[in-house]
C-alpha cells in the first residue's frame, strides 16, 4: 500500500509504527534525492554515500523502534542531521585510519575527492563537475554548510542546529564557503559556462 505524498512525516511514521512498512518507504522515496546528495557531497564518494545512506535509514528505524521520535515533527531535518553526524563519524575514522597507518594508502587515495563523469559535449555537466570539484577543497565545516543549503535545501536555521551552532556561525560559514569557492575558481582559471 503506498501512501500519498501529502500526508505529514508524522502520519508516515505512526503509520510505520503501527506496522506499515510502505509508510517508510514513502518517506525514503520523498526525502532520497535530498538526503543522498548531502551525503555524497560531504563524503564525495558514491559507495561511501550509498552506505551511509543506507545507515541513516537503519538509524532512523531503531529510534523510531525505541520510541525516539523527530524533532518537532521535522522529518527532513531529524535525517539530514543524522546524515551529518555518520558523515564526520566516516571522515574522523578515515584520518585515524590515514594518520594510524592502517592501511597502505596515499594521500591522494585517502582523499579521493571524485568526480561524476560528465556527459559529452554539455556544458552543464562540465560545469556541474567543476563546481563539485572546487566544493569538495573547501574546509569540511565550509563543505557541509554548502551541502546541505545546496543539496540537502535546509535553511540555515536547520543547518545552525544540524552542526550545533548559531544561525550567524552558519551564514559566516556559508559566506566563506562561497569567498573561497571565488578564490579557488578564480585561481584555478575555472569559467563557467
Amino acid at each position: 500500500m503506498k501512501y500519498q505524498t501529502e500526508m505529514s512525516d508524522e502520519k508516515l511514521i505512526q503509520f510505520y509504527l503501527n506496522g506499515n512498512p510502505s509508510a517508510m518507504a514513502t518517506l525514503v522515496e520523498l526525502y532520497k534525492d535530498r538526503i543522498y546528495s548531502s551525503i555524497f557531497s560531504m563524503v564525495q564518494d558514491k559507495y561511501v554515500a550509498e552506505e551511509i545512506f543506507r545507515d541513516v535509514f537503519i538509524n532512523i528505524i531503531n529510534n523510531l523502534m525505541a520510541g525516539k521520535a523527530t524533532e518537532e515533527g521535522n522529518f527532513l531535518q531529524w535525517a539530514t542531521q543524522i546524515a551529518h553526524q555518520l558523515c564526520i563519524e566516516h571522515t574522523r575514522k578515515t584520518k585515524l585510519a590515514f594518520i594510524v597507518g592502517e592501511e597502505k594508502e596515499t594521500a591522494e587515495d585517502a582523499i579521493n575527492f571524485s568526480v561524476p563523469v560528465a556527459l559529452p559535449n554539455t556544458n552543464y555537466y562540465e560545469s556541474h563537475s567543476k563546481i563539485k570539484s572546487m566544493i569538495s577543497m573547501l574546509p569540511d565545516e565550509q563543505r557541509e554548510v554548502i551541502a546541505l543549503n545546496h543539496y540537502a535545501g535546509l535553511s540555515f536555521k536547520e543547518i545552525a542546529e544540524i552542526m550545533k551552532c548559531s544561525l550567524t556561525t552558519a551564514l559566516d560559514t556559508m559566506k566563506f564557503g562561497l569567498t573561497n569557492l571565488k578564490k579557488l575558481m578564480n585561481e584555478k582559471e575555472i569559467v563557467l559556462r
